[in-house]
């Protein structure tokens, strides 16, 4: 323990004295930030949020708190990002496809084929996201201040019992579609794209409402449907689903000077690819709980693969023509985003 000398009572007295009231208020003062989420606590997204929790409690002594609104108790998932631009939430993660063409440029991301597979194509996905963040994917989070964006693993196709290998595998199966390329890959290929949040999947598998879902390994331990579907294909679509960290302006403004520099510390690359680490890398918990699951992987057929790739290349094509009638730098920002995933893809 450490024993203050007098000089050191006396030298800590005429510091305060010397500091406005106003500056000695704030620094004694506790806040709170109020995080609402989509995910159950369970879910391994939580698991960053909860690492940052004890994080920032000792990184400030305790005047900067963070408070946790799991499993959508703060609102349905397609409200989250309102949650935090109206101030309901300090802060919200949300996911950016349940808000289809709010978020134009960062849906880019999502285009299939863009990242590798597996944990790496998460991390590759983050990197990319934030270093076109300042440039031009912030703007499109109106009316708040963006932590960051970060990504699940690639996704392919759960089916709860058919095994999928063909396109012809797919007529009419009803599947829970998390982005808008999902959506039209789905209807070109001759299958159902059921939209629906995430909070909902498991209940609707259990219904028979859906044949399966579009997500990766996390997502299924996430919303707990290892006992519900059958069969993954992971190469159907490798495509990716992005979510987002964003706050209440009104809240980060009214917070003092060195509490602002500790929330500016998650807006970095380095946040945002520590925070997918921990959340789509493997980690004991979800490991024993997947492969109990018993899920069958299928391998895609060749020749299957070959056609769905143009048929994605065209749909992307499409996507960015009809952003670009919009004035939006669709092409621009995708021939970014695929040079970066290529650079990252190398190292």
């Amino acid at each position: 323990m450490r024993i203050l000398t007098g000089l050191s009572i006396v030298a800590i007295g005429v510091t305060a004295l010397a500091l406005p009231a106003s500056q000695v208020a704030a620094q004694q003062k506790t806040y709170t930030i109020k995080i609402a989420s989509f995910t159950p606590k369970p879910a391994s997204s939580s698991r960053w949020f909860e690492a940052k929790k004890k994080e920032v409690a000792v990184q400030t002594d305790g005047r900067l708190k963070i408070e946790m609104f799991y499993g959508s108790s703060m609102g349905p998932m397609p409200r989250h990002y309102d949650l935090a631009r109206k101030g309901v939430a300090d802060a919200s993660f949300f996911q950016h496809g349940v808000t289809r063409g709010r978020f134009p440029l960062t849906e880019l991301t999502h285009s299939p084929y863009m990242f590798p597979l597996g944990a790496k194509g998460s991390q590759i996905a983050t990197k990319v996201a934030m270093d076109l963040m300042s440039s031009h994917l912030a703007a499109e989070h109106k009316g708040t201040k963006p932590i960051w964006i970060v990504f699940n693993r690639p996704c392919g196709i759960y089916d709860s019992k058919k095994q999928l290998r063909t396109i012809a595998d797919l007529k009419g199966r009803r599947y829970r579609a998390p982005t808008p390329f999902v959506v039209s890959m789905l209807k070109e290929l001759g299958a159902v794209p059921i939209g629906m949040p995430a909070t909902h999947m498991a209940e609707n598998l259990q219904k028979g409402t859906i044949d399966g879902v579009v997500t990766d390994p996390m997502g299924i331990f996430a919303f707990k449907m290892g006992t519900l579907v059958k069969t993954y294909t992971p190469k159907m679509f490798i495509g990716m689903i992005s979510f987002g960290l964003t706050m209440n302006v009104k809240t980060y403004d009214k917070l003092p000077g060195d509490l602002k520099k500790v929330v500016d510390g998650w807006a970095t690359k380095t946040a945002a690819v520590d925070m997918a680490k921990l959340a789509w890398n493997d980690f004991p918990v979800f490991t024993k709980y997947y492969n109990g699951s018993n899920i069958t992987e299928v391998a895609i057929d060749p020749a299957t693969d070959a056609s769905m790739r143009v048929l994605a290349d065209k749909i992307v094509g499409e996507r960015i023509a009809a952003l670009e009638k919009k004035g939006l730098p669709a092409r621009q920002v995708h021939g970014k985003m695929k040079a970066l995933s290529a650079k990252y893809s190398g190292m």
